[in-house]
């Protein structure tokens, strides 16, 4: 039982330092895909720790480094994606009144840029999850189609449609119309 218990834990600590080293090079654009889709800071930590400890349960199983990258943003996709309809949910049963938006984070940033940031995220919030998640991986991530409808977990068809529909909704918020 000591030699298994000897075999596994260098695997165990390989594990954690390869996990150290991935944290170190990916929490950063992990957290600012989690902030650009959910357009709050509030909870961004708390995304980036349940997106790790998912790679940790997950890392056996993710056969070349390259995918990494590729995994957390889906992984991250899909994780906001629930925290957006659970928001959206308890806003509909009147249990948060707080839309929860994020003001600009650039303090040198002028009025109007503020009130067009608010008025962005507000237009965001009267569309789908689904919209909202297509038309921020696109124009604010700058993903290709073929991505934002991988990551979505869609086809291109329905990825397009859901970018229009958001982006109908900011270029009315934005008095574009």
């Amino acid at each position: 039982m000591a030699a298994s218990a000897r075999i596994q834990r260098p695997d165990r600590d390989a594990v954690r330092l390869q996990l150290d080293d991935l944290f170190k090079e990916h929490s950063t654009y992990v957290a600012r895909l989690a902030y650009r889709l959910m357009g709050r800071d509030v909870e961004i930590d708390d995304v980036v720790q349940d997106v790790f400890v998912l790679l940790l349960r997950h890392i056996q199983r993710i056969r070349q480094a390259s995918a990494v990258r590729a995994w957390l943003a889906t992984t991250t996709v899909r994780l906001t994606r629930r925290r957006l309809r659970m928001k959206r949910l308890r806003m509909l049963l009147g249990l948060s009144d707080d839309t929860g938006l994020a003001e600009a984070r650039d303090s040198g940033s002028s009025p109007e840029d503020r009130a067009a940031f608010r008025a962005v995220h507000v237009a965001l919030e009267s569309v789908g999850v689904n919209a909202r998640i297509a038309w921020t991986l696109r124009y604010l991530e700058q993903e290709r189609i073929e991505d934002v409808a991988r990551l979505c977990g869609c086809s291109k068809r329905t990825a397009k449609r859901r970018i229009a529909s958001a982006q109908r909704a900011v270029k009315g918020a934005l008095g574009h119309d």
